[in-house]
């Protein structure tokens, strides 16, 4: 039965093989107008399903190269508006970098940050600028808005210089009126990726308000190699209170170690800068 079944779809599919030859034959000979009436009338019933999925399938693919290029122009804007944001806040750093540079009383050198500090990092990096260019060990770095850090270490073309939020990190300092002294030094985190400095051995019952700035004194042993006048941060609130001895206030840092490219590193005498940067902080 099996057998028989296979003969016969054999034998259909080998006549219906003969009769498409013998009409193309039929086709071949026929009269240039009656080729031409059959041939609209094939493309309009039996071609006519799959001119539609070729044109179809072409129109998937042209959609496909259009999104591929708009996708690509899209990109690309996205990227030059980046660059050009970059650049421009770059542009604005290195032109507030200069006002202060030419406005210094003392020698100092314009390094440029190597290693770029991400949001959460700072504790340590690379100056483009050493020893051959007048660097020394200790010789405080400070950026358009304030105190950033200090170098720790000087090679003969680098330096290495640590930020406010490394644990070495320690300075003498006091409130924006000179009534009130104390240490500032890295505090912890007051919330996700927010560094903040502590306001130490303020004396009991004296009040230091929120929103107070607190400056560099210029005193102290090695936390003296600061000149005075340098800001350091704004007051934001109380963090601890020993009662009968002393209090530490939370200070929000005016420079933070991650938006900075370019530094200045004071090299020259320490000498006060009060009016260099009081005048320009509110």
């Amino acid at each position: 039965m099996g057998l028989s079944s296979g003969r016969l779809a054999s034998g259909r599919d080998t006549l219906a093989f003969v009769i498409c030859i013998i009409l193309a034959i039929a086709a071949r000979m026929a009269p240039s107008d009656v080729q031409q009436s059959l041939g609209v009338a094939i493309r309009s019933t039996v071609v006519a399903p799959f001119l539609s999925l070729e044109e179809q399938i072409l129109s998937i693919k042209e959609a496909r190269v259009n999104l591929a290029r708009v996708v690509a122009e899209r990109d690309s804007a996205v990227v030059q508006a980046f660059a050009v944001r970059a650049l421009s806040r770059e542009n604005e750093e290195l032109r507030r970098l200069a006002q202060l540079s030419s406005r210094l009383p003392m020698s100092h050198v314009t390094a440029e940050v190597l290693n770029q500090a991400g949001r959460t990092e700072g504790l340590t990096f690379l100056l483009s600028k050493g020893r051959n260019h007048g660097v020394v060990a200790r010789a405080p770095v400070v950026a358009p808005e304030g105190l950033l850090g200090v170098v720790q270490s000087v090679d003969a073309s680098t330096s290495v210089a640590i930020g406010w939020p490394h644990p070495d990190f320690h300075v003498s300092a006091r409130a924006e009126d000179e009534s009130i002294f104390g240490i500032v030094g890295p505090l912890g985190s007051e919330g996700p990726n927010t560094m903040v400095l502590g306001f130490r051995g303020v004396p009991y019952g004296e009040d230091v308000p929120p929103g107070t700035m607190i400056y560099t004194s210029g005193l102290g042993g090695s936390a003296g190699v600061y000149p005075s006048g340098v800001p350091i941060g704004v007051v934001l609130s109380v963090a601890d209170e020993q009662e009968g001895w002393s209090a530490t206030y939370v200070v929000r840092p005016v420079v933070h170690p991650g938006s900075v490219s370019h530094v200045i590193v004071l090299t020259g005498p320490k000498i006060g800068l009060d009016s260099l940067f009081v005048a320009r902080t509110p």
